[in-house]
């Protein structure tokens, strides 16, 4: 059978939680699995799973650092380094103990896992956790996350969204809403998010208003949790 996003979901959710991460569908984005925890300070640490195009049953994943929950990020001030694989996490003689893992992509050579064999699913959920506090505890990374300018506005623009579906004053006339609730993320939170991004004098399209709804809504999740 094809290795799928439901499969791979399935074999690692249950681990995933055990690490404090919470599953969010994200049938818009090019994962093919988010989950995502709230650290201290407000931040949040996201994990992108991504199935390979070409190889069958490998799949990886990326971590995302931020006060946004909007994995890949690194517009503007946003530091790259924000955004990383947690194979590159890893020293020269952690990697070694992979070589058959390694797949040369555009010149780099990264590990994936493989889905259909227990032990490369059990190997990657041990990488996560020997890479995850290696990667949150930079402190210069940190640092430029905290000053960044563009964070410091997706941030602000999540607090007034949540903010108006706390409050339910979300009336007004819109042009960017789904037709229906999308990822189970119910439609105030779209209405909340144009209403955010007009009021801010943003460029506004159907892509921003999904992207800011859901970021504001796993963040909600997240404080609530």
């Amino acid at each position: 059978m094809k290795f799928s996003k439901s499969k791979l979901i399935k074999l690692i959710k249950p681990s995933l939680e055990k690490l404090g991460f919470t599953e969010f569908k994200d049938s818009k984005g090019g994962w093919q699995g988010i989950f995502c925890k709230k650290l201290g300070n407000g931040f949040y640490l996201t994990l992108g799973l991504t199935i390979h195009r070409y190889y069958d049953n490998a799949f990886t994943a990326d971590y995302y650092l931020s006060k946004t929950t909007t994995i890949g990020a690194t517009w503007g001030d946003i530091p790259n380094e924000s955004y990383k694989r947690p194979s590159f996490l890893l020293t020269d003689l952690e990697r070694s103990i992979y070589p058959e893992n390694e797949i040369n992509v555009k010149g780099v050579y990264d590990i994936w896992w493989n889905g259909n064999d227990q032990k490369s699913v059990s190997d990657f959920l041990r990488v996560i956790e020997l890479t995850e506090p290696r990667f949150i505890n930079q402190t210069d990374l940190v640092e430029k996350i905290t000053q960044s300018q563009e964070v410091k506005i997706l941030s602000n623009y999540c607090m007034k969204v949540k903010s108006i579906v706390a409050t339910n004053q979300a009336d007004g006339t819109y042009f960017f809403l789904p037709e229906k609730e999308v990822d189970g993320i119910p439609i105030i939170w779209f209405k909340a998010s144009e209403k955010v991004l007009k009021e801010n004098n943003e460029i506004i399209n159907a892509h921003k208003v999904r992207r800011l709804a859901a970021d504001a809504y796993r963040q909600n999740k997240l404080d609530n949790a």
